[in-house]
């Protein structure tokens, strides 16, 4: 009798998994340095990581998973040993601030590679996973979740399920180092050709291969332009991603993609002719250094696995992270006339002047800080 009470309480877990609202929290670009300035315009030293990490940890209680879009050390030079020494500081931080011990995937950063900032992700066996001592490989508390993790640790990039009993939310966490486009940078990725190539073909695999209601493929730099106007990607990696994205859109409810490296928080939209819209969602950095708010995210999936909304929490201060927060959509967030809509069918429903609109008058972009222009949401929006 006992054994039976405690199979239908299993049951009772899956279903109530399945079908209640899903909610997973963002956080990117921490750039930690232990000699790095405490203030705006500068990267994350160790009194800001703990601020941060005090608030990861409050956030996790209310999330189901946990997704770190990329770049763990500070911006500069400095010697390879002090490099290492950093991130392997960020990686043991969110493993020891996860304390609800849920599923936490990293996505590689073009700041992350051993060899130098947009290099190959591994060299001679050694890439940042090595560096991650309590994770296991990419992802950490992800016990039977992984399903392809072939170039996890030379590539940087798998496909994983994001919780357990549940196959109706796919993660693909891409390295878009790969596809950066570095002809206005004056660096050389050895052999970027390949590398891009070869990860492309890994994903028309994946996305050939599985099914899902919900798709999240996230990477650190976003696809179609900076704020200055300019590719982030190759335009050739660009066109070949959004054929696969075109080709394999019928196989998923719904495709999301979440960036960052901009440090800031955008939107932009991936137009297919008859063919629902993708939308991709930065989230911003916990560095300072190009004058934007310390942040980090939580999404909503709806109980059919759409992306429901997201919440932006905040800090103004390097002291204290008290309870700043804005919501996309609500009566006093980013769109204040999409009551009873998800984030898709609210974007479907304006235009891209009308978005950019709202944006800028909340000054949404730069997470409500003051010194950053607020007008880039028209050079970035539309990716194709």
């Amino acid at each position: 009798m006992f054994l039976f009470f405690l199979r239908v309480l299993s049951l009772i877990l899956v279903v109530q998994t399945c079908f209640s609202s899903t909610r997973f929290l963002t956080i990117s670009d921490i750039h930690y340095g232990s000699k790095t300035i405490s203030d705006e315009g500068h990267d994350t030293n160790d009194s800001l990581l703990q601020l941060a990490m005090t608030k990861f940890t409050q956030l996790t209680n209310a999330v189901d998973f946990i997704i770190y879009l990329g770049d763990l050390p500070a911006h500069g030079y400095y010697p390879a040993v002090e490099k290492e020494n950093y991130e392997k500081i960020v990686f043991q931080n969110l493993y020891q601030a996860n304390k609800t011990a849920k599923p936490m995937f990293y996505v590689a950063g073009n700041n992350d590679s051993l060899l130098g900032n947009y290099q190959p992700f591994s060299s001679n066996g050694r890439s940042p996973l090595s560096l991650a001592e309590d994770w296991n490989g990419a992802c950490a508390n992800c016990e039977g979740l992984i399903i392809n993790d072939e170039h996890m640790h030379d590539g940087g990039y798998y496909s994983t399920y994001v919780m357990p009993n549940n196959d109706e939310v796919l993660l693909i966490a891409l390295n878009s180092t790969q596809f950066a486009d570095l002809s206005s940078r004056f660096i050389y990725y050895p052999n970027q050709k390949k590398d891009a190539l070869m990860q492309l073909y890994w994903l028309s695999q994946q996305l050939s291969q599985h099914h899902a209601k919900q798709l999240l493929i996230a990477m650190h730099i976003p696809p179609g332009n900076d704020y200055l106007g300019n590719l982030n990607w190759d335009q050739a990696y660009l066109e070949q991603f959004l054929q696969l994205l075109k080709y394999y859109q019928s196989h998923y409810q719904q495709i999301t993609l979440l960036t960052s490296h901009s440090h800031m928080d955008e939107i932009r939209k991936i137009s297919f002719e008859q063919a629902p819209n993708i939308y991709a969602f930065s989230t911003p950095a916990i560095s300072r250094i190009h004058y934007n708010n310390t942040a980090m995210k939580i999404f909503k999936l709806d109980k059919n696995s759409n992306l429901g909304n997201f919440t932006t929490y905040y800090t103004r201060s390097n002291q204290q992270w008290l309870d700043e927060q804005y919501t996309a959509i609500h009566n006093e967030g980013i769109f204040r006339d999409c009551e009873n809509l998800n984030l898709a069918s609210c974007l479907d429903s304006l235009n891209q002047e009308q978005i950019c609109a709202n944006i800028e008058k909340g000054k949404y972009y730069g997470v409500k800080a003051e010194q950053v222009k607020n007008s880039a949401c028209r050079k970035i929006y539309q990716i194709n």
